[in-house]
């Protein structure tokens, strides 16, 4: 067997072989077309012979000598024609020259070597097209059922590239469709053979039509408002949806493209990014000392990269969760080199610890991101939520004002508005201590600000589904009427940054978010852009409204006042006055419940702070924590 492998005859020699024979017929195609066969009598017989074995004997030592019988013919390039061309034309060449080695009787005409060499390009080149179509025909019937039918997102520069890439590299795994584009003089037209279809029109036929099975993106000019139309348009018909950046990308040795980024969550919200960076921002916070507590959470860790890009003096970074404040290290020290950080384990509630901050560190701007936001947690555990959010706020607040910080910035929640939830409430009960202060003569501006979930921030659905879907599912929604707003995890650093130099004291920041989210659009939403199909490859199950938690969030309480701002994004609410009692009184109330630990009896007080509160069960049973004095214990007076 490896005897006859080794005398067997490799592909290439097939190509030398057939281009040489090709050669021979062009040859005597070209002296048929010239003599017309009409004069056979007067053929030159021996002169064609001699000048034939001349003519194969320059093809075959160009052959060789160029390697074109090594070239793979499926993967011939244009510039590979050309040079076939070129070749073609100096054997004919030299051919015609060599006449002169003849006697007069041998000698042929030049124009018989012109004709030649046109058509032996026609029989060379022809034949490569032919051998391609015949090898990508026979491989597509032979994988028909299991490639991928291909739709692309753009017919600029990156896209046709991305086409050729498919055609050379994926051409056994995608069927390019067509393209999708919003360019009217495109549209309809053929790029290499593919044609450019309509992608506000056309893209629910084609994909039905075709029964495509993902979508590239490949449009770098593309906006975020497009891209989340086209996406809202696209995700219904359950295709795998992906996206490409640049052309740089293509070549890079470790491109795949079934490894192409999918597309972000973020990508799905109905609206503009909200930008807000103003050179005032930065001036602001250059060379300050800024303190930022909660540091190595969603919104903290944001807020201190986001710093790390302007020239602040010193940023302190606070924090109680070992491995994230480790991790948020690792990385500001590996980007920021040369900026000054200090990272600090410790816990907000240590008023003795977090008084030696500030008495060392003198910090001129606080961001007070630290906080339990786990709505059911904080259902079961209120008096955490309470040591944290209201007790850790109350002395964070006075520390500033001992040490005379220029800003204190304080993160709520819209779960503050009217709140339902243990959570909402505390958060509600901090803004009113901010608020207090902000009204009391000091050196320090105080200021709050509000915002909607926050995609991908920890504890928020997003995690939660991306984790459920990767298992299998079901994913679990709360109820099918569930809202939300949402924003991205920078739009709501910019906001808080923002505030920190528009803020005059006092105010609450609140951005447009757009029109609210129903959850379960969310899910199925991320469920199709996984590439299954809802209720199909991965259940969607509802379980019911969870302790604390409310159908529809808002933004505003009505007793707010509304105003504008440089700003069409950034409202603002000028509320009434608080009296620095109202802060003591909440503190004075919530600190004669030290040592007792039923839910119930924090709410019946907190309910008595916070009027507006409305406990909301939900369906999930909430268990009672009573390792401590009962409330029939506690001589509540109303």
């Amino acid at each position: 067997m490896k005897k006859l492998s080794k005398n067997s005859i490799r592909p290439s020699q097939f190509v030398l072989i057939g281009d040489q024979l090709l050669i021979t017929v062009g040859l005597l195609s070209a002296l048929f077309a010239n003599y017309r066969l009409l004069s056979i009598n007067v053929f030159p017989i021996h002169t064609i012979f001699y000048r034939l074995v001349i003519h194969l004997s320059l093809a075959v030592s160009a052959w060789v000598v160029f390697g074109i019988y090594r070239k793979v013919i499926r993967f011939f390039s244009s510039k590979d024609y050309l040079n076939l061309i070129f070749i073609l034309l100096l054997v004919h060449f030299f051919s015609a020259i060599s006449g002169v080695l003849f006697p007069n009787k041998h000698q042929l005409k030049p124009e018989i070597f012109l004709i030649s060499f046109f058509i032996t390009s026609i029989y060379i080149i022809g034949s490569r097209f032919i051998i391609s179509y015949l090898y990508y025909y026979y491989n597509r019937s032979k994988k028909a059922t299991d490639q991928k039918k291909l739709l692309i997102y753009g017919a600029g520069e990156l896209g046709v590239f991305l086409k050729k890439s498919i055609q050379t590299q994926y051409q056994d795994d995608y069927k390019l469709v067509g393209f999708l584009d919003d360019d009217k003089k495109k549209i309809g037209r053929f790029i290499g053979g593919v044609k450019v279809f309509d992608a506000s029109k056309d893209i629910k036929s084609e994909v039905l039509k075709n029964s495509v099975t993902d979508i590239i993106i490949a449009n770098k000019t593309i906006t975020p408002s497009r891209k989340a139309k086209f996406l809202e348009d696209t995700l219904p018909f359950n295709v795998k949806i992906k996206e490409i950046s640049s052309i740089q990308s293509l070549f890079n040795s470790n491109f795949n493209l079934d490894k192409l980024a999918s597309i972000d969550i973020n990508d799905l919200m109905n609206r503009k990014p909200i930008e807000l960076y103003d050179e005032h921002v930065v001036e602001s916070i250059k060379e300050k000392v800024i303190l930022v507590t909660g540091a190595a959470g969603s919104i903290g860790s944001e807020i201190v990269r986001k710093l790390s890009e302007h020239d602040a003096s010193l940023i302190v970074c606070v924090d109680f969760s070992e491995s994230a404040l480790y991790d948020l290290e690792q990385e500001l020290k590996r980007k920021h080199p040369n900026l000054q950080y200090r990272f600090i384990l410790t816990d907000i509630r240590n008023e003795q610890l977090m008084e030696n901050i500030f008495e060392e560190y003198q910090p001129n701007f606080i961001y007070h991101a630290a906080a339990y936001k786990h709505v059911p947690l904080m259902e079961q555990f209120p008096w955490e939520a309470v040591q944290t959010n209201v007790f850790g706020t109350w002395s964070i607040v006075r520390m500033a004002i001992r040490h005379q910080a220029e800003k204190f910035v304080f993160i709520s929640s819209d779960k503050a508005v009217n709140p339902t939830s243990v959570m909402g409430a505390t958060k509600r009960l901090a803004e009113i201590i901010v608020q207090a202060f902000a009204s009391s003569k000091n050196s320090t501006c105080f200021v709050v600000t509000r915002f909607g979930n926050v995609l991908g921030s920890n504890g928020s659905v997003v995690p939660l589904f991306k984790k459920q879907i990767q298992a299998g599912g079901p994913v679990t929604v709360t109820h099918p009427e569930m809202i939300r707003y949402f924003m991205t995890i920078a739009e709501a650093c910019q906001l808080v940054l923002e505030a920190s130099v528009m803020a005059e004291g006092g105010e609450v920041f609140v951005f447009d978010m757009g029109e609210p989210v129903k959850i379960v659009d969310l899910a199925k939403n991320m469920i199709r852009l996984a590439g299954y199909t809802p209720d199909v490859d991965i259940k969607i199950q509802f379980i019911g409204e969870r302790p604390g938690e409310k159908l529809y969030e808002e933004v505003f309480s009505k007793n707010e006042k509304m105003k504008e701002t440089h700003h069409e994004k950034i409202m603002i609410s000028k509320e009434n006055m608080v009296h620095f009692i109202e802060a003591e009184n909440i503190i004075e109330k919530l600190k004669s419940l030290e040592g007792f630990y039923d839910p119930e009896l924090f709410r019946v007080v907190i309910k008595d702070l916070l009027p507006e509160f409305k406990s909301v069960a939900g369906n999930s049973k909430v268990v009672n924590f009573t390792a401590g004095k009962k409330i029939n214990q506690y001589k509540y007076q109303n």
